[in-house]
C-alpha cells in the first residue's frame, strides 16, 4: 500500500519531469513554443515533487523548500500561457513577458527571508498551524509566525486567481488563432488548435479542483485517502499535454510566414461588395480551385483582383462562415457527385476524400457531418440502399 501511495504521489512528478526533459533538450527551431512547453513542464515538476515530500511527512525538507514551491506554483499558469501566446500570437519571447513572475518571484522571495529569520520553534509553529492544519495560527503567535502565514495565504489566493484569468486568456488567444488559420487556410489539419482549446477548457475544470484542494488542505485529501483522485486526475491531463504538444508542429510563426509570402500577390482595387459576391460565386462554380488541397485565401483574392481581408470580411459577413467552412462545401458537394457516379461502389472513402480536396479522411468526415449532418459513410450506405 505504502508502494502504491508513493507512486500515486509521484506520478505527476514524474510525467512532467519527462515531458519537460524531452521538450528543453530536444527544441525545434521553427516551433519555439515547444521550448517553453517544456519550461512549464519543469516548472510544474518542481510542485509536484514538492507535494510528495510534504506527503510523505519529509517536513524539514519541506520547510527548506517551501520559498521554491511558492516559487513554481505562481510561475506554472504564466508560463503555460505564454506558451500559448508563442503558438498563436507572438513568433518570439518579448522581455515584457517578464512582469507575469513579479508576484511569483516577490512572494516567493518574502517566504525565503521570513523563513531565514524565523526561529526554529517560530517555523515549527507556522508549519503546524498554516501547512499542515491549514489555519491560521494563534492570536499568541510570534508576529513573524503570522506574516508567513499571511504570505503563504496570499500565495494561495493569488494561484486561484490567476489559474481561472490565464486560462481565460489563452482560451482567448486560442479562440482568435484559430479563426485566423480557418480564414486563411482551406485544410486545417496540423494548423488548428482545437485540442489546445479543448485542453484549456478541461484545465480550468482541473483548476477549479486544485482551488478546492487549498480550500480544504493537502491533509484533507490524505487523511480521508483521497489523494489518487487529484494526482491522476492531473498525471492524465499532463501526460496529454505533453502528448499532444509534442505533436504540435505548426504554429503562428508559421502562419506568419505564409502570410508574409502571400503579400508578394498584388493588390487590385477592392470593387463593389455585391459585385465581388457575385464573381466569387460564379468563380467557384466554374473553377475548381477548391480541389488543391493547399487551397489559400490569396489565391482566390488573387483571381477576383481583390484584397485577401476584404474578402475575407465578405465570406464571413455574407455567408456566415469561415474561409475554410466555405470551401469545404464546395468540396463536400462535390464529393457528393462522385459518389453518386460510382455506380458500382468500387471506391473507398478515402479516394472520395483525397479526389474532392480534403487533406484527410477524418477532416473530409467532419466537414460532411457538418453540412450534411450525416458522416460520409452513412451518405454512402443510404446510396447502396437506393441502388438495391
Amino acid at each position: 500500500m505504502d508502494f502504491l501511495n508513493n507512486l500515486t504521489e509521484l506520478t505527476p512528478f514524474y510525467i512532467t519531469f519527462f515531458w519537460g526533459v524531452i521538450f528543453i533538450l530536444n527544441p525545434k527551431k521553427e516551433n519555439r513554443a515547444r521550448f517553453w512547453l517544456g519550461i512549464f513542464m519543469i516548472t510544474t515538476s518542481v510542485v509536484y515533487f514538492s507535494h510528495a515530500v510534504f506527503f510523505e511527512g519529509n517536513y524539514p525538507l519541506y520547510l527548506k523548500i517551501d520559498w521554491l514551491y511558492t516559487l513554481s506554483g505562481l510561475s506554472v499558469f504564466p508560463l503555460y500561457y505564454i506558451y500559448i501566446r508563442l503558438l498563436t500570437r507572438d513568433t518570439h519571447f518579448k522581455f515584457n513577458f517578464i512582469w507575469h513572475f513579479i508576484p511569483a518571484v516577490l512572494i516567493s522571495a518574502l517566504l525565503l527571508l521570513l523563513s531565514l529569520i524565523a526561529s526554529s520553534s517560530d517555523r515549527q509553529l507556522y508549519l503546524k498551524s498554516t501547512l499542515i492544519l491549514y489555519q491560521w495560527p494563534g492570536s499568541d503567535a510570534a508576529d513573524i509566525v503570522k506574516w508567513m502565514s499571511f504570505t503563504y495565504f496570499t500565495s494561495r489566493f493569488i494561484f486561484g486567481i490567476q489559474s481561472i484569468t490565464y486560462l481565460l486568456m489563452g482560451l482567448r488567444l486560442v479562440k482568435k488563432y484559430n479563426m485566423r488559420v480557418a480564414n486563411f487556410y482551406s485544410n486545417l489539419a496540423g494548423k488548428s488548435l482545437v485540442w489546445v482549446e479543448l485542453l484549456i477548457i478541461t484545465l480550468i475544470v482541473a483548476s477549479i479542483v486544485s482551488f478546492l484542494v487549498n480550500i480544504f488542505g493537502r491533509t484533507f485529501f490524505q487523511e480521508n485517502h483521497l489523494l489518487a483522485l487529484p494526482s491522476l486526475l492531473f498525471s492524465l491531463l499532463f501526460f496529454i499535454i505533453g502528448l499532444l504538444g509534442n505533436k504540435q508542429n505548426y504554429s503562428i510563426s508559421d502562419v506568419v510566414l505564409d502570410e508574409k509570402e502571400s503579400e508578394s500577390y498584388p493588390v487590385h482595387s477592392l470593387g463593389d461588395k455585391q459585385d465581388l459576391k457575385e464573381k466569387l460565386l460564379r468563380t467557384m462554380e466554374k473553377e475548381h480551385f477548391f480541389l488543391d488541397p493547399n487551397f489559400r485565401i490569396t489565391t482566390l483574392s488573387g483571381r477576383l483582383y481583390t484584397n485577401r481581408t476584404y474578402l475575407s470580411n465578405l465570406i464571413n459577413t455574407e455567408f456566415k462562415m469561415s474561409f475554410s467552412d466555405f470551401i469545404n462545401q464546395y468540396r463536400v458537394e462535390y464529393a457528393k457527385a462522385l459518389m453518386e457516379n460510382d455506380s458500382q461502389f468500387k471506391y473507398s472513402l478515402n479516394h472520395f476524400a483525397e479526389k474532392s480536396g480534403f487533406g484527410s479522411l477524418s477532416s473530409f468526415n467532419r466537414a460532411f457531418k457538418q453540412f450534411e449532418g450525416v458522416t460520409a459513410g452513412t451518405y454512402r450506405q443510404r446510396l447502396e440502399k437506393k441502388v438495391a
